[in-house]
């Protein structure tokens, strides 16, 4: 529970303050874990960041794969809870680190490359979810035939990056929806 609660607290800080900005003290200061507990879970603040972004990607993997599960529902109306969901998160966090992903990314020192490799591998497992989606508009007759699954979820995923950093930086979570909109009128 301690752990849990220190890695909740420590995605809040970094996305809010940024990652060098935060240190260990103030992680244990915010989310009331002693000091002795926290370093009894992560030997030093890279470890924290690993476990900030499996936490996030997490969150992020339970609700794409529900999405994928939901076969009742067309693709298109999954794409937009989705995107709800994304844009309620934005909010929450009031748009501070549009993306974790990207944010965390770019924030990552060069001393811990596991967090790099980490969000790398979690794009590169996106793009066949978000294909395997595709494929299930094509096959219910949602999209074009001649939509090819592959690049449309490569651009799909690019598109979805550029409308959550854009909703960050404008401060409107409808870019996020309007995006999603424009995208698939493009894929009917």
């Amino acid at each position: 529970m301690n752990r849990t609660k220190a890695v909740e607290v420590a995605a809040q800080l970094f996305l809010r303050q940024g990652y060098s900005y935060v240190s260990m003290d103030e992680v244990v200061r915010v989310s009331g874990v002693s000091k002795s507990n926290i370093y009894y879970h992560f030997k030093n603040k890279e470890e924290l960041l690993q476990a900030v972004v499996q936490y996030w990607i997490a969150q992020y993997e339970s609700e794409l794969y529900l999405l994928l599960s939901q076969r009742e529902r067309g693709v298109e109306e999954r794409i937009y809870s989705f995107m709800a969901l994304l844009s309620a998160g934005i909010e929450g966090r009031n748009y501070e680190g549009s993306c974790p992903f990207v944010t965390l990314y770019m924030q990552t020192p060069d001393s811990a490359p596991q967090v790099k490799e980490s969000i790398s591998r979690f794009f590169r497992e996106l793009r066949p979810m978000v294909e395997k989606l595709f494929q299930q508009g094509l096959d219910r007759g949602e999209f074009r035939k001649e939509i090819e699954p592959g690049p449309a979820a490569l651009l799909f995923i690019a598109a979805l990056e550029g409308s959550l950093i854009l909703a960050g930086t404008a401060r409107d979570v409808g870019i996020i929806e309007q995006s999603a909109r424009t995208f698939c009128q493009m894929l009917r």
